[in-house]
């Protein structure tokens, strides 16, 4: 009798699985409820506490797409469904708030009707006192380290200055050839990047282009979570090279979305007649899961 009742014990634990407790009712029914980690409960939050409940671990994961100007993420995302080309899907591996960051990522797209899918590994973004980041589309399809800057994320310091005194420095490194890498032997791309040099040495006369400065009011922003379409509280800042919209977190202010200043985007292509700078600088967070 006693081995029956231990393979009926086993035979459920490999189909229940490990992270299961039991318990009865006091009719004497049994109920299986998972135990473990639970993903994060949004309902009834407002968009201040939503944003701070944003949590990430080992395995949460961020879906990016890239914009023109800031226009069409949202609706391209809604639109595909299931279908994830063009995606960047960004799993996180290791996060320690206001510290470090560790990532991997995949980017698949359909080229001569094959799907050929471009991945990476990124170590050590440094999450507490950098003021650079590192724009996603020059990221190569390597491992590498994050090279002292804070990657999607705003540092510890970066963020409490936005916060405290509504500006902080934010350097884009657009023209940072040790973030761009490769890219620079791609005619179009180095040829908007000599525009946009240019235009930026007569600007930085007059300007520190690097200094954002925030809108005086919180702004509620919608952002699928857990598969939930969520409003969570963000701040929107502004410098010479464009806005950024910033999860109002302080253990996790992540960059929900980037958009390239019109502006200076147009004043480069008068140089060089291209846009190609404009798909590459701006992109959106579409989607975020395993959020607990």
């Amino acid at each position: 009798m006693k081995s029956k009742i231990l393979l009926l014990a086993v035979t459920a634990l490999v189909v229940l699985g490990a992270g299961c407790s039991w318990i009865k009712d006091k009719a004497g029914n049994t109920t299986i409820i998972p135990t473990g980690p639970k993903l994060a409960d949004f309902k009834d939050a407002g968009p201040a506490v939503a944003a701070k409940k944003v949590n990430f671990v080992p395995g949460s994961q961020i879906e990016i797409r890239q914009t023109y100007l800031g226009v069409g993420a949202k609706e391209a995302d809604a639109a595909a469904g299931d279908n994830k080309e063009g995606v960047r899907i960004i799993t996180i591996e290791r996060f320690a708030p206001m510290v470090y960051a560790n990532l991997s990522w995949k980017l698949s797209r359909k080229i001569e009707a094959e799907m050929k899918t471009v991945k990476g590994n990124i170590k050590g973004f440094d999450l507490k006192s950098t003021h650079d980041i590192y724009l996603p589309a020059y990221w190569p399809s390597d491992d590498i380290t994050g090279k002292s800057t804070s990657g999607i994320w705003l540092s510890e310091d970066a963020f409490t200055a936005l916060v405290k005194s509504r500006m902080t420095s934010v350097a884009y490194g657009i023209l940072n050839p040790d973030l761009y890498g490769a890219m620079g032997v791609a005619k179009d791309f180095a040829d908007d990047i000599k525009s946009l040099q240019d235009v930026v040495n007569e600007a930085e006369k007059n300007d520190d282009l690097d200094l954002a400065k925030a809108d005086a009011d919180y702004t509620d922003w919608t952002l699928k979570i857990n598969g939930q379409d969520v409003v969570v509280q963000v701040i929107k800042a502004h410098n010479w090279y464009g806005e950024m919209v910033v999860l109002n977190n302080p253990q996790n202010p992540l960059i929900l979305k980037m958009t390239f200043n019109p502006l200076v985007s147009d004043a480069a292509n008068l140089i060089k007649g291209g846009d190609f700078l404009s798909t590459l600088v701006g992109y959106e967070v579409t989607r975020l899961d395993n959020v607990q």
